[in-house]
């Protein structure tokens, strides 16, 4: 659902955008960072995984980890704590003043 933007403050206008400032740009970047790095995680936990697996003691720590990371999954998966939106920048197209509304 795409919400509408918020009123001007100044002038009441409903003529505003997005004021984008190239930090969409780096969030990108970052975002791919944090796929490679979550990808890095998982495939430690199966290089942990196929460690266990392959020892002794495989069969009750492979349950441990195969719990750990059900559980794990679970809690980045549901609706765990909601983050608060930050307020986000916006222009007036008929007074050309900036202000900043969530």
């Amino acid at each position: 659902m795409k919400r509408t933007p918020p009123p001007c403050p100044a002038c009441g206008s409903s003529a505003t955008l997005p004021f984008e400032d190239g930090a969409e740009q780096a969030n990108g970047a970052q975002l791919v960072e944090a796929v490679l790095v979550t990808l890095l995680f998982f495939l430690s936990l199966l290089a942990i995984l196929l460690a266990f697996l392959l020892s002794r003691a495989s069969l009750p720590a492979a349950g441990l980890l195969l719990l750990a990371f059900i559980l794990f999954w679970r809690r980045r998966r549901g609706g765990g704590r909601r983050q608060r939106q930050r307020p986000r920048s916006y222009v007036c197209l008929d007074c050309s003043r900036s202000f900043r509304a969530h």
